[in-house]
């Protein structure tokens, strides 16, 4: 299993996502049905139908993927953001180093001009 999303990963699951059947899923259930399914539209024409396992996991399984279908496109858009928030700042930080190299390398010329001035007299 990855641990780690490439940028390509994060095109391939947008990809997935565009060409996947359009929100909002549903899962439609019925009481004392082991049968569960997963649908765009409440009349019936499911997506996917959990019948392998037992009530209660076929129903966890369809509210996951449900729930995956409606907040991957979400996940996505903030992965993306966040990761570009963050090379922003390391760039901001790498910015904000230099010029203090750049101020340290000035004070330490300054001193020098400050020390000889000094021995001068």
């Amino acid at each position: 299993m990855k641990q780690v999303l490439t940028p390509e990963d994060i095109n391939i699951l947008e990809k997935r996502l565009d060409e996947a059947t359009k929100a909002p899923w549903s899962v439609i259930e019925k009481e004392g049905v082991d049968t569960v399914w997963v649908s765009p539209n409440l009349d019936g024409n499911p997506i996917a139908l959990f019948d392998y396992h037992s009530g209660d996991q076929n129903r966890n399984d369809a509210h996951f993927i449900v729930a995956a279908r409606e907040y991957m496109g979400v996940m996505l858009r903030e992965i993306k953001e966040l990761r570009s928030r963050v090379l922003e700042l390391i760039q901001s930080n790498n910015l904000e180093f230099q010029k203090r190299m750049d101020l340290q390398t000035e004070l330490n010329e300054l001193k020098k001009v400050l020390n000889k001035t000094y021995e001068d007299k």
